[in-house]
C-alpha cells in the first residue's frame, strides 16, 4: 500500500520486519525482493509521488570545492528518485575496476565482478534489459563493416538502456497492492537513533514539511539513499555517537567520487556515413545499444591511468528537423513542458526537410539504429573515473533546512591522475581515428588537457554520487564491510552508490542495484519465512 505521511495522525508509530530508507532505483529494487513474502516492509520516501518544489529544497547544499551542479540538478526527492531524471543507462564494470590497482590510491573492493555476477543478471532484469550483445555481434547485425581499431590501447562496448527508466512508474502499482509492503510518501528521515553504544539501530524518526512526525522501528533499518543524503543522515545521527552514525574512523562522507565528463574536439569526418554507421547507437527489437571507446585494461595498467571511455556525440543543427523531430517526440511523450512559440517552431523547421522524416524512420526501423542527424556539430564526450580521496568528502554545512537538519556541504576534489586519464584517452582516439582515416578533431581543446592548472573548467560532474560510506573490509579503512553492512551496527545496511571503493567508468546504477538485491538474499537468510 502507499500512504502519506500528512494524511497519517501526528506521532503515528510504525513497524515492520525491514524498513528502507529512500524509494528511488535501489529501495524500490529492494522492497520488491519481498513482495508476496511474510516480511513485513516499509518503505520511507521523503518526497512525494510526484515532483515538488518544496521536497526538492531539501538538497539544496553549500559547493566549496570543483564546481559541481549534479549535487542540485542531479538528485529527485521523489517517489521514483533520481529514475525520474535518468534515460536509463546501464552497463556492468570491467572485472579489473574491482581489483586493487597498484596506481590507484585507495583501489580495491572486497568482493569481485564474479561475486557480482548472478546479481547483475537479476537487476538487468529489474531494468527490463535486452540480451548483452557486443559491439561486433551487434555491427555485424546491422550489417557494419569495421575498421581496424586499435585494440591494445581501446576497446568498444555498448552500455544499455532500460526501455522502462522511471522506476517510480513501473512498480507503482505492484508496490501499491503488496499487503506486507508499506510506502509512505512525504516522510522525510531525520535521524536514527541507536541504542547507547551505537551498535544497533532502535528507531528512525522521520517528518513531513507539514509538521507532522512519525518513528518506525524494525529488525532491520537499509538506507537507499544517494552518496550525499546517505552521508548527511549517518551524520546527523549523532546522539549516541557524537561523530554521527557509523562513523568511529571519521569516513562518513570523506572518498566522494563522481565521474568527470568532458565534451571536446570538434570532429571533422572524412565521410559523416561511415562515422555515422560506425557510432550511432543500434536499436535491436526495442532495446537500444551504445558504443562506448574505452581505454584497456592494459593500457591502464601501463601508463597508470583511471577507467575511462567516450562516446561520439552527433549535435543536431538548431534549426533542423532532426532536432525540431526530437523535440516533438519529447512533448508527446511528456517529458518537458513547451510554449506554442516553440511548437510552432520545430514545425517549420520540419517543413524545411519534408523527406528527413522518412530518413530518420528508415534507418529506425530498417537499419535498426538510432538515427544522427545529418547536419550539426560531432564531438567527444569523455567519461572518467575518479580517483579515490578522502579530502573529497561530504560534511555538514552550518546553514539548516526546513526540518532543522544541516544542509550538506560538498568538497569534490579532481587530481592529476584523472587528468591524464582524459589526456590519454581523447589522444588515443584522435591517433587512432587520423590512423584509419575517419576524420580528425580540432586540437585545441584536447591540448587544453595538457595544461595542469586550468584544465578542471573542462570538466563537469556526471550526478553519479558515489564513495562517502566506502565498502572494505576493515572498519579503519571503510564504513560498511563487503555484505553492505555498517561496521558496529549490527542492524543497518546501506543499498547505495554510496558504498563504492572505487566509482569505475561506468553509470553505477546497475551495480548499486545488484548490491541491493545481494542485501536482499541476506535479509532473507536472517529473516526466513514464517517469521
Amino acid at each position: 500500500m502507499i500512504l502519506d505521511l500528512n494524511s497519517l495522525e501526528d506521532a503515528s508509530k510504525l513497524s515492520a520486519d525491514i524498513c528502507i530508507i529512500g524509494a528511488g532505483a535501489a529501495g524500490i529494487t529492494l522492497a520488491r525482493e519481498f513482495v508476496g513474502s511474510s516480511c513485513r516492509v516499509l518503505l520511507l520516501e521523503g518526497g512525494g509521488l510526484d515532483a515538488e518544489p518544496e521536497s526538492q529544497s531539501l538538497y539544496e547544499s553549500e559547493v566549496i570545492g570543483v564546481p559541481h551542479c549534479g549535487i542540485h540538478t542531479g538528485r529527485a526527492r521523489v517517489f521514483g528518485g533520481t529514475t525520474t531524471l535518468w534515460a536509463g543507462q546501464a552497463l556492468r564494470f570491467d572485472a579489473n575496476e574491482f581489483r586493487q590497482r597498484s596506481w590507484i590510491p585507495y583501489s580495491g573492493w572486497p568482493i569481485s565482478r564474479e561475486e557480482l555476477e548472478p546479481y547483475y543478471e537479476r537487476a538487468e532484469k529489474v531494468l527490463g534489459l535486452g540480451k548483452r550483445l557486443s559491439y561486433a555481434q551487434l555491427s555485424a547485425l546491422c550489417n557494419v563493416r569495421l575498421p581496424a581499431f586499435d585494440t591494445a590501447g581501446l576497446s568498444i562496448e555498448c552500455s544499455q538502456w532500460s526501455p522502462w527508466p522511471n522506476l517510480g512508474v513501473k512498480y507503482r502499482r505492484e508496490l501499491r497492492e503488496a499487503d506486507n509492503v508499506s510506502v509512505v510518501v512525504h516522510a522525510n528521515a531525520t535521524s536514527l537513533v541507536t541504542n547507547s553504544t551505537a551498535t544497533g539501530v532502535e528507531r528512525v524518526e522521520f517528518r513531513s514539511l507539514s509538521g507532522k512526525q512519525g518513528t518506525a522501528r524494525a529488525r532491520f533499518y537499509v538506507i537507499c539513499c544517494g552518496g550525499i543524503e546517505t552521508a548527511r543522515l549517518l551524520l546527523v545521527s549523532n546522539r549516541s555517537l557524537p561523530q554521527g552514525l557509523g562513523n568511529r574512523h571519521d569516513l562518513v562522507g570523506r572518498y566522494f567520487q563522481d565521474h568527470l565528463h568532458i565534451r571536446c574536439g570538434e570532429f571533422c569526418p572524412a565521410d559523416r556515413k561511415q562515422l555515422r554507421d560506425l557510432f550511432e547507437s543500434f536499436f535491436i527489437g526495442r532495446y537500444k545499444y551504445a558504443p562506448k571507446i574505452a581505454l584497456t585494461e592494459k593500457i591502464q595498467a601501463q601508463r597508470g591511468l583511471a577507467s575511462a571511455h567516450a562516446e561520439i556525440i552527433f549535435d543536431a543543427a538548431s534549426d533542423s528537423t532532426a532536432s525540431a523531430a526530437r523535440e516533438l517526440y519529447r512533448l508527446a511523450r511528456r517529458r518537458r513542458s513547451y510554449n506554442a512559440g516553440d511548437i510552432r517552431r520545430w514545425l517549420g523547421a520540419a517543413a524545411v526537410e519534408p523527406t528527413e522524416p522518412l530518413r530518420l524512420a528508415y534507418r529506425l526501423y530498417a537499419k535498426r539504429r538510432i538515427p544522427a542527424p545529418r547536419r550539426g556539430a560531432i564531438y567527444l564526450g569523455a567519461q572518467c573515473e575518479a580517483v579515490p580521496n578522502p579530502n573529497s568528502r561530504v560534511t555538514l554545512g552550518e546553514s539548516r533546512d526546513r526540518l532543522n537538519m544541516p544542509r550538506a556541504q560538498l568538497d569534490w576534489q579532481v587530481g592529476e591522475i584523472e587528468r591524464r586519464t582524459l589526456n590519454q584517452l581523447v589522444g588515443l582516439i584522435a591517433t587512432d581515428f587520423e590512423r584509419l582515416k575517419l576524420g580528425c578533431f580540432d586540437t585545441r581543446q584536447i591540448d587544453a588537457l595538457k595544461d595542469a592548472d586550468n584544465w578542471r573548467t573542462m570538466i563537469s560532474d556526471s550526478f553519479h554520487h558515489m564513495g562517502t560510506t566506502r565498502m572494505h573490509a576493515d572498519p579503519k579503512l571503510g564504513v560498511v564491510n563487503c555484505n553492505c553492512q555498517v561496521h558496529d551496527v549490527s542492524n543497518l545496511y546501506i543499498g547505495s552508490c554510496s558504498v563504492f571503493p572505487t566509482s569505475a567508468r561506468s553509470n553505477p546504477t546497475l551495480t548499486a542495484l545488484g548490491l541491493c538485491l545481494r542485501i536482499a538474499d541476506r535479509l532473507k537468510a536472517l529473516l526466513p519465512a514464517g517469521e
